[in-house]
């Protein structure tokens, strides 16, 4: 029984009642007003804004969200910027070094890739008998020729990755 039901019958039954004193606690108090979660200035951050940062626009095309991933402005900012680049000469140049860029990102994930594709061990738990709880377990490794080949892989990649970075450094001039 209860402490509330035993109050109760004792109530009723005309008995005293027992006498406790109970003990609250008050946690730590939070400051009052707006709280800010942790995530808010990340979010902040990568949510694009309603106004472009460079014109003042409002951002509300479609193109407007690629742009504003890509460029960290609006479109039609994109645009005039292009237009200003091609009008100067620079459009060409402009272009292939965000494709060296672009293959230089794309080595430098290949080889990550490689690196944990190399390392990876796997093990699979089948069930055999569910009744007795007996599984079989198959580990499987990486077989050393691939291993090899992953490393012969990321050494071509690297040296290659040298190159673009020298050729975007010394000819482009970044």
């Amino acid at each position: 029984m209860n402490s509330e039901d035993r109050a109760l019958k004792n109530i009723l039954t005309g008995q005293p009642n027992e006498k406790r004193v109970m003990v609250g606690y008050e946690g730590k108090k939070q400051k009052s007003g707006d709280i800010k979660s942790k995530l808010t200035d990340i979010m902040a951050s990568v949510r694009m804004p309603w106004f472009c940062p460079k014109c003042d626009r409002i951002m509300k095309k479609r193109l407007d969200n690629k742009m504003w991933r890509l460029f960290n402005h609006c479109f039609e900012c994109q645009v005039d910027f292009e237009h200003d680049l091609r009008t100067s000469g620079k459009y060409d140049d402009w272009d292939h070094k965000r494709v060296i860029k672009n293959k230089i990102a794309m080595m430098k994930n290949h080889i990550e890739e490689l690196k944990q594709w190399k390392d990876l061990k796997m093990t699979v738990v089948e069930p055999v008998n569910v009744d007795t709880g007996f599984v079989h377990k198959e580990e499987y490794e990486t077989p050393k020729e691939l291993i090899d080949e992953a490393n012969n892989a990321i050494v071509e990649i690297s040296a290659k990755l040298k190159e673009f970075e020298s050729y975007l450094e010394t000819e482009l001039g970044n």
